[in-house]
């Protein structure tokens, strides 16, 4: 209102706010995992990380799979190039089995893009670094990480 004062206070206040809703929604990620591949621990981790962040990246594997050994370093160095841009997880499904029914996984590797918290698509299998990168990109894209 024009001639009243604002109270400095609330100024600062209402300026810390406008500052936080500017960061959350240009940022991909309220949590800064580290890593360029975080890999899950305790079976709460993933969907923490879900609702942490727009665009996660999941790369779902077992440690006997011979494909899964094939695509680990591509994933690994997608997610040294994209980082910052989307979380990229790895889940050994030997160590939670219950992950593979709760999301519908027949096979290994499987790597899912979730985007706010929901699956957006899935690649299974060998794919080549090109496919895995499109994948991304498109990920990012629908997320508006990119």
């Amino acid at each position: 209102m024009v001639g009243m004062e604002v109270d400095p206070e609330l100024r600062e206040i209402l300026r810390r706010k406008a500052a936080s809703i500017v960061r959350e929604a240009t940022t991909c990620c309220r949590v800064d995992y580290g890593d360029a591949v975080v890999e899950v621990l305790e079976p709460g981790e993933l969907r923490d990380m879900l609702s942490n962040c727009k665009v996660v990246i999941a790369f779902f594997y077992t440690p006997t799979c011979p494909y899964c050994r094939m695509l680990k370093p591509v994933f690994e160095e997608a997610a040294g190039f994209y980082r910052g841009k989307a979380l990229f997880t790895a889940v050994n499904l030997a160590r939670f089995p219950f992950m593979s029914d709760a999301l519908g996984i027949m096979g290994t590797p499987t790597i899912i893009a979730f985007i706010r918290g929901r699956e957006a698509g899935r690649l299974v299998g060998l794919v080549p670094p090109e496919k895995l990168e499109s994948f991304i990109e498109a990920a990012l894209q629908a997320g508006g990480c990119n």
